[in-house]
């Protein structure tokens, strides 16, 4: 075998941008869109931080990823989506109580982060304005990652009445940890605590 002129023996962390820390971050919305999510719409919130050691980081980590290249679409991991806003074909239909109070949250928190602010039902009024972030940890198939859980209001972040999300609940394959064995029995995996 050859060898190339631009050899050079290293450790390769597969090119993944570092982790964002769980925690409270002060972020902008830089866009918004409106998409089509069968009879509903979601409203898709680009965000990034703004203030801090990570200012920016959705966006380096987005221009990173690209150049970095590889066989995946590269998504931007700043994006924050509110699920059933408009029903286009049965305005009489119910959304889950989870769906309504978030994007209710959501709004709240937007309303109280820019004062003067109220939501008129344009979604392209929200653009550059500021919203503090709940970023938590989640898990999926055994790999770890940081979220954005909840959008909060900037004025109690930095009074201190806002904590830190919960963990997410594992996800994918590897979060299962009880199977059903052909006795009838259910079997955990761990190991006794004695």
């Amino acid at each position: 075998m050859k060898s190339t002129a631009d050899f050079k023996s290293e450790r390769n962390n597969g090119g993944s941008y570092p982790m964002l820390p769980k925690g409270l971050y002060i972020a902008q919305i830089k866009g918004v869109k409106v998409e089509d999510d069968g009879p509903d719409q979601r409203l898709t919130l680009r965000l990034d931080i703004v203030e801090g050691e990570y200012a920016g980081y959705y966006t380096k980590r987005y221009n990173a990823d690209q150049e970095r290249g590889g066989q995946f679409e590269v998504k931007y991991k700043g994006d924050f989506v509110l699920y059933g806003i408009v029903d286009k074909k049965n305005t009489n239909r119910s959304y889950p109580d989870s769906d309504i109070k978030k994007f209710n949250g959501s709004i709240w928190a937007i309303e109280q982060s820019n004062p003067g602010y109220h939501w008129d039902c344009n979604e392209q009024g929200l653009k550059g304005k500021y919203v503090g972030i709940n970023v938590r940890m989640g898990t999926y198939n055994g790999n770890q990652y940081t979220t954005i859980g909840r959008l909060e209001s900037i004025p109690e972040i930095r009074e201190g009445k806002v904590k830190v999300m919960q963990d997410a609940k594992p996800r994918g394959s590897a979060a299962q940890t009880e199977t059903t064995s052909n006795d009838g029995f259910t079997q955990v995996d761990e190991e006794v605590p004695f």
